[in-house]
């Protein structure tokens, strides 16, 4: 029966893209970091797609407010305090228990994190933030990884939605960087990694650990635009479809429309131009994370 099992579970995607596409998602490693409402999902969707190992990283453990999105998570996981890490594995085991899966309950702001991504052949975002973004920007230009960013938002008038928008962008070796594309703001991460400025904030009472006013954040638009970034994955790794992926891909699921926007990479891009570590790997060290001071106990 497992053997049967095995052989069919991928019959139509073999269908689609051929055994030797089939071979080349079986032989890779993905690493999705953050693994919330869009990052649960591209979990699951590469543990059916068939990956080969799967690396997945997020700090966070379930909270009720994350039931209505957080593909795999129970009321259970809220009252038990459960990893969101856990939630992802425990999914990935149901669909295919045959794909390892390392789960780091931990930031991407950590060194030690960073670096053991560096053996994965394609990285995913699903964070918020500027700070991890300019991490994972650096690890895909410093070790020429594949890095597909993911976003989304939901701005509204009191209770009626003005925009229901994501991206999906694209950095390839030899490709435009998340920079490049204006996939984060420099000055903001570096205020994000700043211990001093952190602890001055939190003790004004400027900053806390989660946002004053949480954001909306919906289940549909979280599926569209982790399908748009699981077939940018595939393309990546199987080469099915176009030559070259989408640098930057626009949903605006309120119109509904999709638009492509293409880029070149910068020269004077101080995350990947001439001066920057693109391509060195381990002969240049990781970068430098500053982890803010802990607030203090009640």
């Amino acid at each position: 029966m497992t053997e049967a099992l095995d052989a069919d579970r991928h019959d139509r995607q073999v269908r689609a893209f051929g055994q030797d596409g089939q071979h080349k998602l079986r032989s890779a490693t993905a690493a999705v970091v953050g693994v919330g409402g869009i990052g649960s999902l591209l979990v699951q969707g590469l543990a059916h797609l068939g990956i080969g190992r799967l690396i997945i990283v997020d700090p966070d453990h379930v909270e009720a407010t994350n039931l209505n999105r957080l593909t795999g998570a129970t009321p259970t996981d809220v009252c038990d305090g459960t990893s969101k890490v856990e939630v992802a594995a425990r999914a990935v085991e149901r669909i295919d228990p045959n794909i390892p899966v390392h789960a780091l309950q931990d930031s991407i702001l950590d060194t030690d994190v960073w670096m053991s991504l560096r053996c994965a052949d394609l990285i995913f975002g699903a964070v918020d933030g500027h700070a991890p973004r300019w991490a994972l920007n650096s690890l895909a230009v410093q070790y020429a990884r594949p890095y597909i960013d993911t976003g989304a938002e939901i701005t509204t008038n009191g209770s009626n939605p003005l925009d229901v928008s994501g991206h999906v962008a694209t950095v390839t070796p030899g490709g435009p960087c998340l920079l490049c594309l204006s996939g984060y703001d420099p000055t903001a991460a570096s205020m994000e990694l700043d211990p001093v400025l952190t602890t001055a904030k939190r003790s004004a009472g400027y900053l806390h650990d989660a946002p004053d006013e949480p954001t909306p954040s919906v289940i549909f638009l979280n599926q569209a635009i982790a399908g748009i970034a699981l077939g940018e994955a595939l393309n990546l790794l199987t080469g099915w479809h176009r030559p070259r992926p989408r640098p930057y891909t626009l949903i605006d699921l309120a119109g509904p429309a999709l638009t492509a926007i293409d880029a070149d990479p910068q020269p004077d891009c101080p995350a990947c131009g001439l001066e920057s570590p693109r391509g060195e790997g381990d002969a240049t060290p990781p970068p430098h994370f500053s982890t803010p001071t802990p607030p203090p106990r009640p």
